[in-house]
């Protein structure tokens, strides 16, 4: 998929969150080159199995589900190991959707930490599985990416846009949650 330079992004990240808080907040900036168009955001469940059905639906009820053309997120979790399966998201709302990071993802850490949550083991270990055999992970200009309908050759002429986004993201979730921001993405 060709995508241009201005379109919309929604990046996505949560906020700092405590096992014993149950849910988190999930924060979205949405923009354009030099334009925030606006804020959404959304609580899932600690630990839980419903952050991708939460954004998929948070996307679609907002004002700004026609003109979304790109999301990227934080890794494929939100908060803590509520996973998000991008691939589903990317097929259902019909944009790509790329996971960033700044350190390499480790699979074997998120494994055991899968396991030693005891929640939702299988259904969790069998989505990480999938998305490690269908997307790769590639390093690209120091960030680490995981595209899920999207080439990295597509995508790199937006990730500056992306990561500007997703840091945004960032510290308004760490701002609303902490009482101010703090962190790196």
């Amino acid at each position: 998929m060709q995508l241009k330079r201005g379109i919309r992004i929604l990046a996505i990240d949560d906020s700092h969150f405590t096992k014993e808080d149950g849910r988190a907040l999930a924060v979205g900036v949405v923009g354009r080159p030099g334009v925030i168009e606006g804020i959404l955001s959304f609580r899932v469940a600690v630990d839980g199995n419903e952050a991708t059905r939460a954004l998929i639906h948070r996307v679609r009820t907002s004002k700004f589900a026609g003109q979304i053309k790109l999301i990227v997120t934080n890794g494929i979790t939100l908060a803590g190991l509520n996973m998000l399966d991008l691939e589903e998201i990317s097929e259902r709302l019909r944009v790509p959707v790329v996971s960033i990071v700044r350190r390499r993802p480790h699979k074997t850490r998120l494994e055991a930490a899968i396991r030693k949550s005891g929640k939702d083991v299988r259904v969790k270990l069998a989505l990480l599985k999938k998305l490690n055999a269908n997307l790769s992970i590639k390093r690209v200009e120091g960030l680490y990416v995981q595209p899920a309908g999207i080439s990295n050759e597509a995508f790199k002429p937006m990730q500056a846009n992306a990561y500007y986004f997703l840091r945004l993201a960032h510290l308004i979730a760490s701002g609303v949650a902490k009482g101010e921001s703090r962190g790196r993405v």
